[in-house]
């Protein structure tokens, strides 16, 4: 793999000897080659997604204890619906070793000659003459010695005899850290293509969001996603301006790609994602129908219970009522009944003396009180 990405970079400096140009073509041409497997990528997780209801149903019809039945069903079901469970792992298991490979051939043109053994001699010599040794450090002044790029090719035989890489005004084997040490105004390109970068990112990941479909995400994909575009231009600015073009290439190319994705696969009603969406949409709103049904029923429940319970009260209330004007009434002819049995008789007291004498004594009384 590392052989045969670095011929087609061989081959693409051939055409034209710019460093920048033969990175744009092979990132391009990498791109596009995996273009297919991505969309049949997003393609089957959208699939996958719309089928996931009748998944779940089959998945609970068994126990689980038979998982043989419920296996064998499933990879009928995804037979029957032209479906590959696994077919939106694939393009990324192709992708990532191949754009990994591309990265380090690309990293590997800018790596320049050692003078270690050279330098090792020097101090060895020195001190075996009993002189002070003195190491010179050439640091960026080394040659280049490009990894994985044949010795016999037109670009080996540039590098290795030059110490910069210059393409469209840039030394694309040096970073924006390393350029800004030499000022200002010489870091700016590089500090531009940096937020380039950024920028692309950032609408990349917008896109891809303007597109939910309602979907659970995992919360660590969404991280990753929502973090991704700040961490681009991090890594930007301390890695060979050779890299940083290769990122502006595929952002560039992916947001294409994304918008490509989107209006042929999002967009409209019959679509993957429209159908996925509506089915979402549909599916809310009929658990918050179900919600708002059962919160009717409860309501209603309860204020019946409180009639009954008032009712009962009322009825309970006026039996009360009724109760208590009865003992009042009965007190009332007991208390007649026990002042009849003290007095006695009509006209005669308790000791069977007549009234009269008793009137007799009461005027005493009543004339003693008002003394």
């Amino acid at each position: 793999m590392f052989d045969l990405i670095a011929s087609l970079l061989s081959f693409f400096y051939d055409l034209n000897n710019s460093y920048v140009v033969a990175i744009v073509l092979l990132t391009f041409v990498v791109l596009v080659i995996s273009t297919p497997l991505t969309l049949t990528g997003t393609r089957s997780m959208l699939k996958m997604q719309l089928l996931q209801p009748e998944l779940k149903a089959i998945q609970n019809k068994y126990d689980k204890d038979d998982r043989e039945a419920m296996n064998a069903e499933m990879m009928e079901f995804y037979k029957s619906n032209n479906i590959n469970p696994v077919g939106g792992c694939i393009p990324m298991l192709f992708q990532i070793p191949v754009f990994l490979v591309l990265y380090r051939v690309i990293l590997g043109i800018t790596r320049r000659a050692t003078d270690v053994g050279s330098e090792l001699g020097e101090v060895t010599g020195s001190l075996a003459g009993g002189s002070t040794p003195e190491v010179i450090n050439l640091g960026e002044t080394r040659l280049f010695n490009p990894a994985y790029v044949g010795e016999d090719t037109q670009l080996f035989k540039d590098l290795s005899d030059t110490s910069e890489m210059n393409s469209i005004g840039f030394d694309l084997a040096r970073s924006a850290s390393q350029v800004l040490g030499d000022g200002i105004v010489d870091a700016l390109p590089y500090l531009l293509l940096v937020l380039i970068v950024g920028l692309s990112g950032w609408a990349q990941h917008r896109m891809i969001r303007n597109r939910q479909t309602g979907a659970a995400v995992n919360p660590t994909q969404e991280m990753i996603m929502k973090f991704m575009p700040f961490f681009l231009p991090v890594f930007s600015f301390s890695l060979p301006a050779a890299i940083v073009f290769y990122f502006l290439v595929s952002n560039l190319y992916r947001i294409a790609q994304q918008y490509y994705i989107t209006r042929s696969m999002y967009h409209g009603e019959e679509s993957l994602g429209g159908q996925l969406r509506k089915n979402r949409e549909d599916g809310d709103n009929s658990s918050e129908g179900d919600k708002k049904g059962s919160g009717g029923k409860s309501g209603g429940g309860k204020a019946s219970g409180g009639g009954t319970k008032s009712g009962g009260k009322g009825s309970s209330g006026s039996k009360n009522n009724g109760n208590k004007k009865n003992g009042s009434g009965r007190a009332k002819t007991k208390s007649k009944t026990s002042t009849a049995a003290r007095t006695g008789a009509p006209g005669r007291n308790s000791s069977g003396r007549q009234a009269s004498a008793r009137a007799s004594v009461q005027p005493k009384a009543r004339k003693k009180k008002k003394r």
